[in-house]
């Protein structure tokens, strides 16, 4: 591979701003015809031509040849396609998302309603957080998952700003906003330590777009040379086996925090190397199609309803006498917003629905608008048509089963519950068959089990593993079969499952959970808990984040 060095100089980082929250805009069906590319990794739907979705579908399916070069991962399984949106512009923006930042280029969403991309396709910064999220996304199916949090966003930084043509691959160039917040100052980083296990200075909060940038620069300066990525592929070794971030990278580098942050702001503060690998550039085979009218309409609307919540969380009052009346008024506003958003999509759902009622697509759209208006039962009937002895249409089967799982508490008798429990598990056996490739089928398996006799049995296991296999990005599917293991007392099995959870860069439920599990887990092994650490203010993958380089080199396999 080739190099060439790049200086890294400082530009205006650009700042997001909070933008207005719309509402009825979502009723609005699309205009144009719809497109869907399907590559070997990835499902592309866009509003455009079909050579502009062409172009895109190959770029993106470069990238992942670019990561499986480096990181070549084994399976014995079909891995499930990434679902990628080419959203135009802020409009397009506030329809999957109302309200988003005005400067929020993309984001990615691995939660369990539904596992995907969308990107502004005319942000500059589109592809960079493309590239970032699925970086992500590829981590989570490398066998040493468990890394670190800052590796996790310094490796998704590294590798953001590669340039992908039909011509040529280059990766490790710098991004001007992670840079310009590295050119602050030498005194304005935060401390190593700080960095290497995330948790607030002894001087006080640092900010968080300080430690995506000096996530990025360590990684950078490893990447940088052979005998920096041995370092670091010893220190990933020992963190994942359990030792302490700071103990183990001055055992890898034989390197103090404080020196390692000397030689980290010398690295950045020259040249940086930018590669050009000696690589085939590959041309990837891309399968276009139309989207019918209907599907085109529902576009957004689609994505919406798989991942409203059935039921809002309810208030976490135990965090109510400790917060600030600022605090207090915020989280009134967003749970007023979120309500409104709510009652918007229920609104545009049956509406669309009403517009297509003698196709799938409207059944859907109005049985899930049933189901968040707390009716399963007006769901199911909406969906009677569709559900035939030869029906094969996998979503409409699953949104079936969970409407009969909706019913299950108001059941009149245990008898009448556990039918519901029948009918729901025979139409997800059928959707499986239809499409064995998604993992909510597995995790809907599972909700007909979960609370029942004998619960978690082998086979309940199993289906966990599969569901988890399958999504290894989802947090509520290690969460579960972290709980199952747990029951089962395979406390090291938990841990494992549990750990890229609890390494998260981001703040959640589901992180807070997986700590408080790994300790329980921990403690029944006889092993000393979690260190405590406290965060910084929760980072955004703003307008697209990271900067990325590269000398890239495996990571252990253990």
């Amino acid at each position: 591979m080739t190099k060439r060095s790049e200086r890294t100089q400082a530009k205006p980082l650009r700042i997001l701003t909070t933008g207005i929250m719309l509402s009825a805009f979502i009723a609005l069906p699309a205009q144009a015809e719809w497109l869907k590319a399907e590559t070997q990794h990835f499902v592309v739907y866009g509003d455009t031509s079909e050579a502009s979705l062409r172009r895109y579908a190959r770029k993106v399916e470069r990238f992942d040849a670019l990561l499986r070069t480096y990181y070549p991962i084994q399976t014995d399984h079909e891995i499930p396609k990434l679902e990628i949106f080419m959203a135009e512009g802020r409009r397009d923006m506030n329809r999957i998302s109302p309200g988003i930042s005005e400067g929020v280029a993309g984001y990615y969403s691995p939660n369990s309603g539904r596992i995907y991309t969308v990107v502004d396709t005319r942000s500059s910064m589109g592809d960079v957080v493309v590239f970032h999220e699925y970086a992500h996304h590829f981590m989570f199916q490398m066998k040493a998952n468990a890394y670190p949090s800052w590796f996790v966003e310094g490796f998704a930084e590294y590798y953001s700003t590669a340039n992908l043509t039909d011509e040529r691959i280059q990766f490790g160039r710098h991004n001007p906003g992670r840079v310009n917040s590295l050119n602050m100052g030498f005194n304005t980083w935060a401390r190593m330590e700080d960095v290497l296990k995330w948790r607030i200075s002894d001087s006080g909060r640092f900010p968080a777009h300080l430690y995506y940038a000096q996530s990025w620069a360590m990684t950078h300066y490893f990447m940088s040379t052979p005998e920096r990525t041995q370092m670091l592929r010893r220190y990933l070794t020992a963190v994942a086996s359990g030792e302490d971030s700071v103990v183990a990278m001055q055992a890898a580098t034989g390197r103090t925090a404080a020196q390692l942050q000397d030689d980290v702001w010398r690295y950045t503060s020259g040249s940086i190397n930018v590669t050009s690998p000696q690589i085939p550039v590959t041309h990837p085979e891309v399968t276009v199609s139309q989207m019918s009218k209907a599907e085109a309409d529902a576009i957004w609307l689609d994505v919406r309803l798989d991942n409203a919540p059935i039921k809002l969380p309810a208030e976490e009052e135990a965090e109510g006498d400790t917060q600030s009346d600022a605090q207090k008024a915020r989280r009134a506003r967003d749970r007023r917003q979120a309500n409104e958003n709510r009652a918007e999509l229920i609104r545009s759902a049956f509406a669309l629905g009403e517009r297509y009622a003698d196709s799938d697509v409207g059944r859907l759209l109005t049985a899930r608008a049933h189901r968040l208006s707390q009716r399963p039962d007006l769901a199911l009937a909406v969906l009677e048509p569709s559900l035939g002895d030869h029906a094969t249409n996998a979503k409409v089967l699953r949104v079936a089963a969970l409407a009969l799982l909706d019913q299950t508490e108001s059941a009149s008798s245990i008898d009448d519950a556990n039918e519901l429990r029948r009918q729901a598990a025979a139409y997800l056996a059928r959707a499986m068959d239809a499409e064995p490739l998604d993992f909510r089928i597995y995790l809907g398996l599972n909700d007909v089990r979960r609370g029942q006799p004998r619960y978690p049995t082998d086979n309940d296991i199993s289906t966990l593993e599969v569901a988890c296999t399958l999504a290894p990005q989802s947090f509520d599917c290690r969460t579960r079969l972290g709980h199952a293991y747990m029951a089962r007392d395979m406390n090291a099995e938990a841990i494992t499952i549990l750990t890229p959870v609890s390494n998260s860069p981001h703040q959640s439920a589901y992180k807070r959970r997986a700590r408080q599990m790994i300790d329980q887990a921990r403690q029944a092994l006889g092993q000393a808990p979690l260190e405590e650490a406290s965060e910084p203010e929760e980072p955004q993958d703003d307008i697209g984040a990271p900067d990325t380089t590269s000398d890239a080199r495996p990571l252990p396999a253990s």
